[in-house]
């Protein structure tokens, strides 16, 4: 996972640089609260995974293409495409679902692959023979059971779990879906962690997929997903109230990235009690820390820091335009 270089702080440091925030650009205490609020919650969705490499711009495109990025690499860590790569690597797949049939007695799913993969295999031609219609012992228990004692010998064998129901690799996007959830919910959404594969498939057992446009089809229904966490922080910055006398739209930055504005599925609100003296704001996002991403990224120790950081900076703005204007 990228990192954020930037020290975090505590909800206490945050609120105590509200408090000198409001004093020092001579706001009352409900509008420098919801203003920090809403910054807040633009800042959440950018350090919340995807960023760039750099470890920031969580809202550009670059996030974007990296979260996308993140989707396919996954995807192939769990599922590799029948027809890609070389006839050999194809034929050596077919092969490998062969040995696992004859080394657990289907016979009749066996010919059945052996007879539909034939012009595959036809890139391995002592398999291909002794596969083909033109053997003495092919259909047969006999052709069967010397196909057994030769992957016997081998020891060819992957999941069991690579084929549909009717005896064909996997063949559709749904099927796909129903191998890769329970596999990507076991590992927490994340599939590879400080640069190793952590999902527990290995190449030999990978899922295989008949057609490679199954698999372009599945990767890109999940990267129309990227960004769906960060959108509950838009949906919290939406349901906060406005500051007084202010035209300017604070966390404009978070809702002009239409990338994450368009995800729909994920809940944010906010909550908000003021008197004279005390605001009290509470911001949401339900889903912002699925799979612990949030505790991983540690995004709210690097909200509460940015946002101290920034305020003294703000008032400085402040100070400097009101130094300007008089000047002119």
């Amino acid at each position: 996972m990228v990192k954020v270089s930037l020290t975090p702080a505590s909800k206490q440091a945050f609120q105590d640089a509200i408090n000198k925030f409001a004093a020092a650009s001579k706001m009352t205490i409900r509008d420098a609260t919801l203003i920090q609020a809403a910054l807040a919650c633009q800042d959440a969705a950018k350090f919340t995974p995807p960023i760039t490499k750099g470890g920031g711009g969580g809202l550009s495109n670059a996030a974007k293409k990296a979260g996308e990025r993140a989707v396919e690499r996954d995807v192939y860590k769990v599922f590799a495409p029948l027809t890609g790569g070389t006839a050999d690597v194809q034929a050596t797949r077919v092969i490998k679902r062969l040995g696992s049939l004859a080394l657990n007695n289907n016979s009749g799913l066996f010919w059945k692959v052996a007879s539909q993969y034939s012009s595959i295999l036809s890139a391995k031609p002592f398999i291909a023979n002794m596969l083909s219609s033109k053997y003495a012992g092919y259909q047969t228990e006999e052709g069967f059971r010397k196909a057994k004692n030769y992957f016997g010998r081998v020891g060819s064998r992957v999941a069991s779990n690579d084929f549909s129901s009717s005896g064909g690799y996997i063949d559709s996007p749904s099927a796909m879906d129903n191998v890769y959830k329970p596999i990507y919910t076991r590992n927490l959404g994340r599939l590879w962690k400080s640069g190793r594969n952590v999902s527990g498939v290995t190449s030999f057992t990978k899922r295989i997929v008949e057609r490679k446009g199954d698999m372009n089809q599945y990767i890109e229904q999940r990267q129309q997903t990227v960004g769906s966490i960060k959108s509950g922080w838009v949906k919290a910055l939406q349901s906060l109230p406005k500051p007084s006398n202010t035209d300017k739209n604070f966390g404009a930055e978070l809702l002009a990235a239409g990338w994450i504005t368009k995800q729909s599925g994920v809940i944010g609100n906010s909550t908000t009690a003021f008197s004279d003296k005390l605001a009290d704001v509470t911001i949401r996002n339900l889903n912002g820390n699925v799979f612990g991403i949030a505790d991983q990224a540690d995004v709210l120790g690097l909200v509460y820091a940015n946002r101290v950081k920034q305020m003294p900076a703000a008032v400085q703005r402040m100070i400097e335009q009101d130094v300007n204007d008089f000047n002119k």
